[in-house]
């Protein structure tokens, strides 16, 4: 196997194992591919030559590679267009639903949260103030859960 030349897709995703002293095979990089919804073939594609959409996915391909527990996303979704965001969603929830995988969302979308949560946490200046499933969003008891779901 050749080593995955540096900036290439297939070298983003193998990085992390590397630092461990795991090497990645081809197989197991496109698998991370297709799991992060992205042609296997794109793995020898410049990194630079992504769309925003492709580098999110390639971005979550590395994070599985390194087979979390948990996923930690922060806004995975900011600066993508509606069918990027699309399906960066269904991934999650595909991972979610297939391999038991807990992601935890930061995001400041009201219909991105009822879209794909399971469990709502609102946190008011770092303090988690509520817990309720996203059906119940509109039902929020306190002031500033209340004020920001008005305004979204």
């Amino acid at each position: 196997m050749l080593p995955a030349t540096p900036g290439t897709v297939a070298y983003n995703v193998r990085y992390g194992p590397k630092l461990r002293g795991k090497e990645l095979t081809e197989a197991e990089v496109q698998n991370l591919l297709n799991l992060a919804d992205l042609d296997p073939a794109m793995s020898s594609k410049p990194a630079t030559e992504l769309s925003v959409g492709q580098a999110q996915r390639v971005a979550l391909a590395r994070t599985l590679a390194n087979e979390p527990e948990v996923l930690l996303l922060d806004e995975p979704t900011s600066a993508l267009d509606p069918i990027s965001t699309q399906n960066i969603e269904d991934t999650i929830v595909r991972l979610n639903k297939t391999r038991g995988l807990t992601a935890v969302i930061v995001s400041h979308s009201v219909k991105q949260i009822q879209r794909i949560a399971d469990l709502v946490c609102l946190l008011v200046a770092g303090e988690i103030v509520e817990v309720l499933p996203p059906s119940e969003l509109s039902s929020a008891k306190h002031p500033m859960a209340r004020r920001f779901l008005e305004l979204s």
